[in-house]
């Protein structure tokens, strides 16, 4: 428990002539990635031996250092397992959470002086799936437009997007949209990049190859219609023709017998004789 005594001293203040020097550069900027490790670097210039190192977060201790590096001790419970100090009492936080994000200083305390090095950490998530979502809309001349969208898994990511050609930043925004024309015989590759502090993705693409699919989806729907279409109105045509002739032939007048029409030479005339009207005698 003497280190702890130590460090209490420590913290409650500075013996008469010791001198607090704290680094005139901003904060070290550490960016770590979620479920990853980080390690912030520490490199003084203290001339004098050292008495002891503390890493503090928002203000806390979570690890103490003393002169005997060996003898390191974790001062955050929460921590114990996931908190190392390496390289000249550099400090190492494994399997990063959300809730490591923060200010981070380094205490570094010699007989006459204490040094005092700061850090901010934030962490990101690595950018999964990006995606490139096209509308398309082709035109009776045969060019096209075709808006774009690129998205990434988690909108959440502090994602950037940009979209290049031929290597070329053109926007620096998701959305894009490109107008196309046959007589453009050039095969032009867009891409679209996604970018955090941690990582980046690419998508890239033929613009040609997507105007040309749309037109060759209209050209198969056309076929697939005419196949289906033309043998169907066939059909309806020959239905009514024989409709047709059904219907007249049951129009049609019939004989006595009300089973076939009465034709003409079925027709039997009956003769008469007439009796002799001459003078009686």
């Amino acid at each position: 428990m003497i280190w702890l005594l130590q460090f209490l001293s420590l913290l409650s203040g500075l013996g008469p002539g010791n001198t607090v020097s704290q680094t005139q550069a901003p904060p070290l900027l550490v960016d770590g990635v979620l479920g990853e490790s980080v390690t912030f670097p520490l490199k003084f210039s203290a001339k004098e031996e050292i008495q002891s190192i503390t890493w503090l977060h928002n203000r806390t201790s979570i690890i103490f250092i003393p002169k005997d590096a060996a003898q390191s001790q974790v001062t955050d419970p929460k921590r114990k397992d996931r908190l190392k100090v390496i390289q000249s009492s550099s400090l190492q936080i494994n399997n990063l959470t959300m809730a490591d994000s923060g200010p981070y200083r380094a205490q570094i305390s010699t007989a006459t002086s204490v040094e005092m090095y700061d850090y901010n950490l934030s962490i990101f998530r690595r950018l999964r799936n990006l995606q490139v979502a096209n509308h398309t809309q082709l035109f009776e001349n045969g060019s096209c437009e075709i808006q774009l969208t690129c998205s990434v898994e988690n909108p959440n990511d502090h994602a950037s997007f940009r979209w290049q050609v031929a290597g070329n930043t053109i926007l620096e925004e998701a959305n894009l949209t490109i107008f196309w024309e046959p007589k453009d015989s050039s095969e032009e590759t867009y891409t679209c990049i996604a970018k955090n502090p941690v990582s980046n993705l690419s998508f890239s693409f033929s613009v040609q190859s997507l105007c040309k699919g749309v037109f060759n989806e209209k050209s198969q729907l056309s076929v697939i219609l005419c196949s289906i279409l033309v043998p169907s109105l066939i059909c309806i045509v020959v239905s009514l023709i024989v409709w047709k002739k059904k219907k007249v032939a049951a129009e049609a007048p019939r004989g006595p017998s009300g089973n076939e029409p009465a034709r003409p030479e079925n027709t039997v005339y009956a003769q008469v004789t007439h009796p002799n009207t001459g003078n009686c005698s």
